[in-house]
């Protein structure tokens, strides 16, 4: 019988049948010779039986637990069979034998990210190869997994930074731009990832999106089409494909791409709602409310935490009525519309708002109490979020109530205002550029700096109404009051001063709506549900008139249309 060392000299010239012969004839004389055990398990290794491999290893490792080799060998085999829970502790002993040996320390990195524990990748990650691109790249997918983008985008750019051709690294930081919704830059990402691996068809379904938001819809379509491909019933790449027909003002498209996405996956809360707004946009409120109730499963500022029952039309004479609010100002002023008719059906209103609109909110008839959304939900017969109320009240387009001011600025802010911008030279004109916060989510549908710059020239005394200043109003000779407005009340009163208001889509345009103030209203390209479409006034708000971008980012005509509209 030949030794081990013999079997091992026939192995490497390339007889792995002789080889194996040999080994089984030693193993049936010393089941336990641990060499021979390692060497049965590396034939089965070049021989390509990953099963049998791993069983020899396994049992080579009982006999000599503490020879390095043979753990590092056996965790490799269970690593590429994709047994990762196995890899992982074989990992570990290993680990015990070979203390910080970076390349167990990324295999063990790799599998725990396999198994969705990616705080425990990371801590592998981070104690491996610094220097090396792909590492950092695991760890940016990694850090997308567990929602921190930021830290994401670093560990991208750091894994770019070291190797500019690696493709992972680029979509991952593409991944992480468009989670911020940086989508320009995210674009760039994403063709850079496609330029070192061209027919990824993961990277053009990721990229697809991103397209769609900042116009180029061809483009993104055909991203995700290549993708369908390979994927033809996945569910993620038809909702990418009906956002953006959506995105694209396809809307008939949109709706029977959303409907195909809900008969693979009938619960896809992101697809109702989708499919909500698509429907109110046309009109069709009968249909589109009943779905727009699924935003409390996917909007976080949605509030829902009273234990009393959701009212759903009962008899309210004598009854407490929770009317909670929910996502943006403009939500609440819009909204708030609604609260009368519960007093008029004899209900006592709570009315849930925030600090910054407590004074302003006062001048709302029909509230009994109002209470703080930081504060426990108080005793009530029947809570509603304030949205769902066009829902439960069965308004349709021609009912909904539009008894303009229903919202009343400050006699005496109002004239503190008007003593501060003394007597009017020429008209004067309220602007609003941007949402209320400088979002990410908000750049859409607000000015860039030189569309502001354009929108200016007009023969007027334009005030601000943002929060904050900006250089391009100053330049304009703008007066800019941020600084000074406390509240909404002031900001209220501040409006009532004003001749008129131009504004984007933001709760300025629906406070200002709300006053009774004449509005023009500037839209962008995929304008929100309640704008309807094809129209230049809106049933919300008589007093304002509507001015829609005919093509995606293009402000210019918009501006055209206002200053025509402003020389009337």
């Amino acid at each position: 019988m030949k030794s081990v060392v013999e079997v091992f000299d026939v192995f490497r010239r390339g007889d792995l049948a002789g080889a194996e012969e040999m080994v089984s004839e030693i193993l049936r004389r010393a089941p336990e010779d641990c060499d021979a055990l390692h060497l049965m398990a590396t034939i089965h290794h070049a021989k390509g039986d990953l099963q049998g491999a791993a069983a020899y290893f396994d049992r080579a490792h009982h006999v000599s637990p503490s020879d390095a080799e043979i753990a590092f060998n056996r965790a490799v085999v269970l690593f590429t069979l994709g047994r990762h829970e196995p890899c992982i502790e074989a990992c570990l002993d290993v680990l015990k034998l070979r203390p910080g040996d970076p390349e167990v320390l990324l295999m063990q990195g790799v599998a725990f990210a396999a198994l969705g524990r990616h705080e425990a990748a990371l801590a592998a990650l981070e104690q491996t190869y610094q220097h090396r691109a792909d590492v950092h790249a695991r760890r940016a997918a990694s850090f997308l997994q567990l929602g921190q983008t930021e830290e994401a985008l670093s560990a991208a750019a750091r894994a770019c930074g070291i190797d500019p051709r690696n493709a992972d690294a680029h979509y991952h930081r593409g991944a992480a731009l468009a989670l911020l919704e940086l989508w320009p830059q995210a674009v760039e990402a994403y063709d850079a990832a496609l330029e070192l691996s061209p027919n990824n068809l993961t990277i053009r379904g990721a990229r697809a999106p991103a397209l769609a938001n900042i116009g180029r819809f061809d483009d993104a379509l055909a991203d995700i089409d290549a993708a369908l491909t390979r994927s033809p019933d996945r569910p993620e790449l038809l909702s990418r494909r009906a956002y953006t027909l959506s995105a694209a003002n396809r809307h008939d498209e949109a709706l029977l791409a959303y409907k195909n996405v809900l008969t693979r996956a009938p619960r896809d809360a992101a697809a109702i709602y989708a499919q909500s707004d698509l429907l109110l946009g046309g009109g069709d409120f009968e249909a589109g409310l009943a779905l727009y109730e699924v935003r409390h499963a996917i909007n976080r500022r949605v509030t829902a935490t009273s234990s009393a029952p959701r009212w759903r039309g009962e008899p309210l004479e004598g009854k407490t009525i929770l009317v909670q609010g929910e996502q943006g100002f403009g939500d609440l002023f819009q909204f708030c519309r609604f609260v009368p008719s519960l007093a008029a059906r004899g209900a006592n209103v709570i009315l849930q708002e925030r600090a910054q609109t407590r004074g302003l909110m006062q001048s709302l008839d029909g509230v009994g109490e109002f209470v703080s959304a930081s504060e426990p939900a108080p005793a009530a017969d029947y809570h509603i979020p304030l949205a769902s109320l066009v829902g439960a009240l069965d308004v349709r387009i021609e009912t909904i109530p539009a008894p303009i001011p229903y919202l009343k600025a400050e006699a005496e802010r109002a004239a503190r205002w008007r003593e501060t911008l003394g007597i009017a030279q020429r008209r004067r004109i309220g602007v609003a550029w941007s949402g209320i916060t400088r979002h990410a989510m908000q750049k859409w549908r607000s000015l860039d700096d030189v569309a502001l710059e354009q929108l200016l020239r007009v023969d007027a005394e334009f005030i601000s109404l943002q929060m904050e200043d900006s250089a391009v109003a100053q330049a304009r000779q703008v007066l800019q009051l941020g600084g000074a407005i406390a509240d909404f009340a002031d900001l209220a009163a501040l409006i009532d001063t004003l001749d008129l208001v131009v504004s984007v889509d933001t709760g300025v345009a629906h406070l200002a709506g709300a006053l009774g103030k004449p509005v023009l209203l500037m839209l962008p390209f995929r304008a929100d549900w309640r704008w309807l479409r094809d129209r230049a006034d809106t049933p919300w708000y008589p007093n304002m008139c509507l001015f829609r971008q005919p093509r995606f980012g293009d402000w210019q005509s918009v501006i055209v249309d206002v200053h025509a509209a402003l020389q009337e």
